[in-house]
């Protein structure tokens, strides 16, 4: 395998023998312009091109055409071993002797910059950066002589070039002619933000600009501010002619922002924020297009105006910024401002929307229309008003009232206060809809496959149909057709209605004279009371099961045994004692029915009919023929009797 020492040998005379073959001949006005030239040809950056010069060239004077600089220029050795060396390595899968971490250079070639003034030539040399190409004595020479200076001190350009430290040096003396100085030009925009320099080249013996003599320049011209210090050195250094130069430039004014409101809620109201469940899954009922806020509730936040800040021309003069405007924060209902007019907050629950341009809390939410798939559930910190109907699958929760102008299908309905349902319930087969419950009181034309509860009244226009009703107070059925058929309808008070029964002997029980609520209590805490007890058997059964064992073998039980044995028999403790628990909960509450002072009373306006199941207090009579005239049935002497019928009170069911 060739070595990569014996490759770098082998290449070097390579690139010796066959440079010349590889180089091209150029000229230029000077060797800096004919080394570009070289570069364009060979398609090489300069920074990898050695270079012989064949003829420097003469600079033309009193109109005599001068000689071009003619020069062989051709890839360094250096570069082409490099070159060479990567394609090797590539090939042969050398590993590199360098560190990843070691930075790679920018490589840059030295610079050279030669001025001229009234007292003599001056140079300037910018030392490389990497691996870039070192100005040399004869770069420096060859530049002197294209200005016409011809009285050059080699020692201090040899000096200068070791150096490379970016200073001015005097190197050489020349004619002096001041008529063909360079000439400078002003140009300043409209605004007085920009002024701009055009230069035109010096001629013959003529001197370069410097940075004090544009600096003079610009003041005489009244250019005082914003002026570019960098751009002026670099124009010393390395002057453009005849192109305008940027050395100046303005400050513009900067206009404060104005006041704004930071809004806590959503403001467009046709934006829906569907929310993902904890399995991933999105439920597209839940919109959230009804924003509630609680009372004390920040709403927004006003950001004060910024002051502007003045701007200033390249005269000096001032220009005047605009400080933002202000802004007030427009204010609806239920809404007040604090922090000396910076926070708005609620000052009633509701829902919060930006009305007309002002922010504002609404008690009462209105739905123009259905509640559906296009407003999602609703679920409102104060009221509710729905012009249409709530359709199946939907709910509505309210702490205020819930009213309803169409019918509520197969939906579920919540409220703190009362429920209003102009057309009617009917929640259709199933219990995971049809759920109605108020805090205060149910009205409805008709409820059908329902449950229905109620804090204080029930009261329906048409009747009431398989349904589960319960109320606090009082279930009022008064219409020309205002029937109780089927179902399970509880109130504390009274139950009244047109007809109670059905012809086809529907099942219909009615129980008046106890809180329903107290008495679903019970029933709830007696079936688990009885799964409990349930529980406990089959542990005692376990427990009678290992003592027959003992006794049966005449031995101690195994380890693992007794061990089970013992675990049962804590099990057995603690289920009796839950028991025991739940039992003294049921007695509280069965004293407290008892104690209540409300007896009941169930009224039938027209009819009774037969299979009505009636229950007051703790009594219970079961209608075997029907009673064909006005009834009411009463609680006597722990029986259920009828008496002459009493009457709803209008004033019950007036809203």
């Amino acid at each position: 395998m060739i070595g990569l020492d014996d490759f770098r040998e082998k290449m070097k005379a390579e690139i010796e023998k066959t440079k010349r073959m590889k180089s091209v001949q150029v000229s230029g006005k000077n060797l800096e312009d004919a080394l570009e030239q070289a570069s364009l040809e060979l398609g090489l950056p300069l920074r990898v091109l050695e270079y012989e010069i064949l003829d420097k060239g003469k600079a033309g004077i009193f109109g005599i055409k001068g000689s071009p600089c003619r020069i062989i220029a051709y890839e360094s050795v250096k570069n082409k071993m490099k070159r060479e060396e990567k394609s090797l390595e590539e090939e042969l899968d050398l590993k590199s002797y360098e560190q990843d971490d070691v930075p790679i250079a920018t490589d840059s070639n030295g610079r050279l910059s030669v001025r001229l003034a009234s007292d003599g030539a001056w140079a300037k040399v910018f030392p490389t950066v990497g691996e870039g190409l070192p100005i040399v004595v004869e770069d420096v020479v060859g530049k002197l002589h294209d200005r016409s200076v011809l009285e050059q001190d080699l020692a201090i350009i040899t000096a200068v070039v070791e150096q490379a430290d970016e200073m001015w040096v005097k190197v050489g003396e020349f004619s002096y002619n001041p008529a063909n100085d360079a000439l400078c030009s002003l140009d300043v925009s409209e605004e007085g933000m920009k002024a701009s320099i055009t230069v035109t080249e010096p001629g013959p013996g003529g001197a370069d600009l410097t940075v004090e003599d544009i600096r003079g320049f610009l003041a005489n011209n009244s250019i005082v501010y914003g002026i570019l210090d960098d751009a002026l050195q670099e124009f010393e250094d390395f002057p453009l002619f005849d192109t305008p130069y940027l050395v100046a430039e303005g400050t513009p004014p900067i206009h404060g922002a104005p006041a704004k409101v930071i809004y806590n809620f959503e403001t467009e109201p046709d934006k829906i924020h569907i929310q993902e469940r904890d399995d991933g899954s999105v439920d597209f009922k839940e919109l959230n297009k009804f924003q509630n806020v609680v009372k004390d509730q920040p709403l927004a936040r006003k950001v004060s105006p910024e002051p502007g800040k003045d701007g200033r021309t390249v005269y000096g003069r001032y220009i005047p910024a605009q400080d933002g405007k202000d802004m007030e924060i427009g204010l609806g209902k239920n809404v007040t401002i604090t922090d000396n007019g910076a926070t708005v907050v609620a000052t009633a629950s509701g829902h919060v929307m930006l009305k007309a341009g002002k922010i504002t809390v609404e008690t009462i939410l209105v739905i123009p229309g259905n509640v559906d798939g296009r407003t999602g559930n609703v679920n409102a910190l104060g009221s509710v008003e729905i012009k249409g109907n709530v359709e199946d699958g939907y709910s509505v929760t309210a702490q205020g009232k819930i009213e309803v102008a169409g019918y509520v299908g197969k939906a579920n309905l919540n409220a703190g206060g009362d429920i209003i349902v102009s057309r009617g319930i009917n929640g259709g087969e199933g219990t995971e809809f049809g759920n109605i419950t108020a805090g205060k009181s149910i009205w409805s034309s008709f409820i059908q496959n329902s449950q229905a509860i109620a804090g204080e009244f029930v009261i329906v226009s048409a009747g009431i149909v398989n349904s589960d009703v319960v109320s606090q107070k009082k279930v009022l059925c008064k219409g020309r057709r205002a029937k109780i058929v089927g179902g399970h309808v509880r109130a504390s008070e009274e139950v009244n209605a047109v007809i109670l029964g059905s012809a086809g002997g529907s099942e219909t029980l009615i129980e008046v004279g106890f809180d329903p609520a107290v008495k679903e209590e019970i029933e709830q805490l007696n079936e688990t009371l009885n799964a409990v007890e349930e529980e406990r058997d089959k542990v005692d059964l376990n427990l009678q099961g290992l003592k027959r064992q003992v006794r049966m073998q005449r031995k101690r039980l195994s380890k693992e045994k007794e061990q089970l044995f013992e675990e049962l028999r804590v099990q057995h403790n603690e289920l009796h004692t839950k028991m025991e628990s739940i039992s003294s909960e049921i007695q509280k509450k069965q004293e407290y029915l008892d104690s209540l002072l409300t007896h009941g009373r169930v009224s039938a306006a027209k009819k009774v009919l037969a299979g009505v199941i009636l229950r007051i207090r703790n009594v219970e009579f079961v209608v075997k023929d029907p009673f064909e005239s006005p009834v009411t049935f009463i609680l006597e002497d722990d029986y259920i009797r009828t008496v002459k019928f009493q009457d709803i009170d209008d004033d019950l069911i007036r809203r």
